[in-house]
């Protein structure tokens, strides 16, 4: 089965997650840094795809999913200016947060199921690597 040009750009999007982790566990200059920064743009990204879904449907939107896409990209901000091993804990916990926003049943209705196990695939991968960050600063 091909992938499609979403589950393809999925993918290509943990490329820079794991150059960062790499960069972080072998001691490179800018790593966590790098790691730190991608992690919020991709948070801030999927923050905003989560707005988008419940901007096109206000009437099926209760306040707490839409609070939380916001909540949880000022969260990642947050996060981005505190010592990475607190910030990668913050930004898994803000993956996690924006996967269960997507059990709401607006998401389940907007995206495609391929869309939906790319996501559980993605933030594995994405908890991974922060865990590996994590174990490496220590």
């Amino acid at each position: 089965m091909a992938l499609s040009i979403s589950e393809k750009l999925g993918y290509a999007g943990l490329l820079p997650f794991i150059a960062g982790a790499t960069a972080v566990v072998l001691g490179l200059d800018g790593g966590e840094e790098f790691f730190k920064l991608y992690s919020l743009l991709i948070l801030a990204f999927m923050a905003g795809g989560c707005w988008g879904v419940e901007q096109a449907n206000p009437e099926q939107i209760d306040e707490i999913p839409l609070e939380l896409s916001i909540g949880t990209f000022l969260w990642g901000l947050l996060a981005y200016f505190l010592p990475t091993n607190v910030a990668v804990l913050m930004f898994m916990v803000g993956f996690w947060l924006l996967l269960w926003t997507e059990t709401n049943p607006i998401f389940k209705r907007a995206y495609a199921e391929s869309y939906k196990r790319l996501r559980n695939i993605l933030t594995a991968a994405v908890t991974i690597l922060n865990v590996i960050v994590f174990i490496a600063v220590h």
